[in-house]
């Protein structure tokens, strides 16, 4: 639907000394019928100039005067009216001036971006005429050469009177201002450090270009200026006070001419701090790419801000790849909604083939916030009646006729994007010839009065419709972008207030959360130690005060392993079919299944265990159990019931025995062969230690990290000298390694009764499995008691069958004693170290993991080492006090744009 906005009338209305500001909106033709279109344009109208009119009986008050369809007046009587006077000599111009000057003091204090503060963004096409609708607006003259034309956004600040504290004056001035985000290394400034910083101050508008070229080679070239717009960039100013007022520009400085040909600078193009967190990270754009430049004029023709950005390009000699640079920054700068979008269209162009119209679409699609500024409509022949037919119809809001082609048959001059509700205008700037002549502004200003005034085609279209000349000139396209800039101020000025509220909330509610200030380091490091040794030993004692058990819980779990894996490392012998193991069910810790199964104490018959097995091996044999014994389902049945890894048979007992033989006389065992047979299962308690000693170290690391973590996070140095866990852990292993030596390198007990009850045991189980013996069934038992009394009567007394069993000789009956001996022998020991390591653990590391004097001296130790003191030691880390800075300095700002958006002209 094409549509636009009629302009935005803003009149000063006073009562008694109150002062308000009125905005009438006038609703857009397009959105009414054809037959209602002209009433309500003259109902508007009226409505309006009866506001104005009512201005007028006010004493010091005017209002901006309103020519109505009626008044059928010649077109430069038109412009006459409408340029009668600078808008600085208006009551509007001076409430329009205080809500401009608002939002000036918002940029400058550099919350713009935080609070959404309304912008006039104006891009285009390279050789679109922006860079002259930039000049013609702000009138001072732009770098235009090549390689010094706009290459960092600049943000140009336009004031009728000075800022406030500065008396008010209308004397022409223009400040220089750089603004960079990031140091010469790409690394983000600090915010006190990223404030815009004053390059220079200009009272001749003769030298304003080479300050600005200045301006832009300081931050074009990062590395080769270093930090100087931190420190000051005096070196780079023109030699301005030997220059000519209002003659030729200013000599270059030494440093400036030092860093050559623009050409040559390092960087091509830079961003603006509005567009940089988007730019960075969503389009890839270079990280020193944060720098602008800032032109605030004192004694302006308007109060108005824009924003100019490069012209789009779509080629590069030198480096392709800035094309996409340039697109994604100005993409950047059109997609904030708070951002007004002044795109340039030159006339006799197809607008479809502009980059600057499709990238308007995407950012504003319904065009609400977008403004078309059509140039060089000289362009367009006085021949070609039908562009110009359709170009004013497009400027004053009118359908085009359908069905009329363009004059032959191109699109030229075509509607360039007749959705934009903000409307259209028209400005015709001096071309190069005139330039080159040296044309001053207001020889410029008068010439484009003329030009709209005295063509035929124009003259005849404002006679038509005089509305139309609010929409052409740069008088009037700057007095429409200071209404429509200050409408928009006001109207998001409630939301800037909520927003500035809830930044400086939640910046005061970040600076809460954070540890307050240190004031005496050596009081502030003490309490912290004894923090974090209350918090260790209450974790390390299962006290419930630490705040949670789970560090003693997962403790306990690494002991049980380490019982687990001690069970595994106790030796077992296969006798037969059967392998028989030192610890029974209830000594691993596990029920016997029901009726016994094939584990019911330690012995384990292989033949029933792979009767259980689907397609598992058959033993009939010792040769076959031990083939059994290498099948993976069997291995894993094994570690599933904590039976040994390893085992021994009878055979090669006998065969180590053999090896010990010596001086003993016949019947005697020699005792290096039992303390052989005990070394081949000794030392495996040793790896056992060793790994639940540094489970246990990994769980302590880890607590003592949160603990100082909690504590100390954001003092590093005295983070770092929290070393203390080292030593202890080096301790404990020292001293499980004292235990291990013990254990491994002796064989004793004085357990004598229970290690001789034992070792019977296992030496009935093993030979009954050598023997294959079977228990006598109910009815045979008779049978034998009746043998057994027989044997008593010849003074052979058993007490029991298997007091005959044992009584029974068999070729190995030295290896039968020497594998019982072994499996009793290590069960005592297995009691004595299942407890001895982990509690070993517990007294050398855990009770003394929080001791406050061992804590305080090894900090202490390690501090003076490395030759510091407490004050160093509790210094923040960079990011901390970074982000502590940055909180302090932003809540600052926020405070100050508070009381900016609360003062009494802010209320209007």
């Amino acid at each position: 639907m094409e549509s636009t906005f009629l302009p935005l009338i803003l009149c000063i209305i006073t009562s008694g000394s109150r002062m308000r500001l009125a905005t009438v909106r006038v609703v857009s033709h397009a959105q009414l019928p054809r037959d209602a279109r002209t009433r309500h344009a003259q109902a508007s109208l009226g409505q309006m100039h009866r506001l104005a009119t009512m201005t007028t009986r006010r004493p010091h008050v005017a209002a901006r005067s309103v020519a109505t369809p009626m008044q059928a007046e010649s077109p430069a009587r038109v412009l006459q009216q409408r340029q009668h006077g600078p808008m600085a000599a208006t009551g509007y111009q001076r409430v329009s001036a205080r809500l401009l000057g608002i939002a000036n003091q918002l940029r400058d204090l550099g919350v713009d971006s935080d609070l959404k503060v309304p912008a006039l963004v104006i891009a285009g096409d390279q050789s679109s005429g922006k860079s002259s609708v930039v000049e013609a607006i702000a009138g001072v003259p732009l770098p235009r050469s090549d390689g010094t034309c706009t290459r960092c956004p600049t943000e140009v600040r336009m004031r009728t009177h000075g800022a406030p504290g500065e008396g008010g004056s209308a004397v022409w001035q223009c400040r220089i201002k750089v603004v960079r985000n990031f140091d010469s290394t790409g690394k983000p400034l600090a915010p006190g450090e990223a404030h815009e910083k004053l390059f220079c101050t200009v009272t001749d508008k003769a030298h304003i270009t080479a300050c600005i070229s200045a301006a832009q080679a300081v931050l074009l070239n990062p590395t080769v200026v270093g930090d100087a717009v931190a420190d000051g960039a005096e070196r780079f100013v023109p030699l301005l006070s030997a220059a000519e007022p209002g003659g030729r520009a200013p000599e270059a400085s030494s440093a400036m001419r030092g860093l050559g040909d623009a050409a040559g600078y390092e960087l091509q193009f830079t961003a603006n701090k509005h567009a940089l967190p988007v730019c960075l990270f969503a389009y890839h754009l270079p990280l020193r790419c944060g720098a602008h430049v800032v032109l605030e004029i004192v004694g302006a023709e308007a109060d108005l801000t824009i924003i100019d950005l490069p012209g789009i390009i779509h080629s590069h000699p030198k480096d392709p790849s800035l094309i996409d640079v340039v697109k994604s920054l100005v993409k950047c700068y059109l997609a904030p909604a708070h951002h007004i979008i002044v795109m340039t269209l030159p006339a006799g162009m197809d607008a479809e083939t502009q980059a600057i119209l499709q990238f308007a679409r995407e950012a504003d699609p319904e065009g609400r916030r977008s403004i078309g500024i059509i140039t060089k409509p000289d362009k367009i022949g006085t021949d070609e009646r039908t562009e110009w037919g359709k170009l004013c119809n497009l400027v004053a809001g009118a359908r085009a006729p359908t069905g009329v082609p363009a004059a032959g048959g191109s699109r030229a001059a075509a509607a360039p994007n007749p959705h934009l509700q903000l409307g259209y205008y028209v400005v015709k700037n001096p071309g190069q010839e005139q330039l080159a002549a040296g044309i001053s502004f207001e020889q410029a200003r008068a010439a484009e009065e003329r030009y709209f005034a005295d063509h035929p085609l124009w003259a005849s279209a404002m006679k038509a419709n005089s509305l139309l000349s609010q929409r052409l000139g740069t008088n009037a396209l700057r007095d429409g972008l200071s209404a429509l800039l200050v409408d928009k101020i006001g109207e998001h000025m409630p939301e800037m207030r909520r927003s500035a509220r809830a930044q400086l909330e939640k910046r005061q509610a970040e600076l809460k959360e954070m540890s307050p200030a240190v004031r005496n380091a050596h009081e502030e490091l003490m309490r912290n130690l004894w923090r974090i040794s209350d918090t260790l030993a209450q974790n390390a004692l299962a006290d419930i005060r630490g705040g949670s058990l789970d560090f003693y819980q997962e403790l306990m779990r690494h002991y049980r392993e380490y019982g687990e894996r001690s069970i595994r490392s106790t030796p077992a012998f296969l006798v037969d079919t059967s392998l028989i193991s030192a610890l029974s069910s209830s000594d691993k810790g596990m029920r016997s299944s029901a009726g016994g199964g094939p584990i019911a104490t330690c012995e384990l018959s292989l033949k029933e265990l792979v009767a259980r097995i689907e397609d598992g091996p058959v033993i009939e044999s010792e040769k076959d159990a031990k083939a059994a014994l290498e099948d993976k389902r069997v291995q894993i049945w094994l570690q599933q019931h904590k039976f040994p890894e390893g085992y021994m048979t009878l055979v090669e007992v006998g065969q180590l025995r053999q090896r010990h033989l010596g001086r003993e006389l016949p019947g005697f065992l020699p005792y290096s062969a039992m303390e052989a047979l005990l070394s081949k299962f000794k030392g495996k308690h040793r790896d056992q230690a060793t790994a639940c000693l540094a489970a246990v170290e990994a769980e302590v690391h880890k607590l003592a990290h949160r603990v100082v973590e909690e504590q100390l996070g954001h003092y590093p140095r005295a983070k770092g000298a929290v070393g203390h866990v080292e030593s202890l852990v080096q301790e404990t292993a020292a001293e499980l390694d004292k235990l291990l030596a013990r254990e491994d390198g002796d064989v004793f007990t004085l357990n004598s009764y229970e290690y001789e009850v034992m070792r019977n045991e296992f030496l009935a189980r093993l030979k009954r499995c050598y023997k294959q013996l079977k228990q006598p069934d109910h009815e045979a038992m008779p049978e034998v008691l009746d043998v057994l009394s027989e044997l008593s009567r010849h003074g052979v007394h058993f007490a029991d069958f298997d007091a005959a069993f044992m009584a029974q000789h068999t070729a190995v009956d030295d290896e039968l004693y020497m594998a019982a001996s072994c499996l009793a022998y290590f069960k005592v020991a297995f009691k004595r170290m299942q407890d001895a390591v982990p509690m070993a653990v517990r007294s050398t590391l855990l009770r003394r993991l929080g001791d406050p004097a061992a804590l305080e001296a090894a900090v202490w130790r390690e501090l003076l080492g490395a030759g510091a003191v407490a004050a160093e030691a509790l210094q923040e880390d960079p990011q901390t006090a970074s982000r502590r800075q940055h909180c302090v300095a932003m809540a600052q700002k926020l405070t100050e744009a508070l009381q900016v958006l609360n003062t009494p002209a802010a209320q209007l």
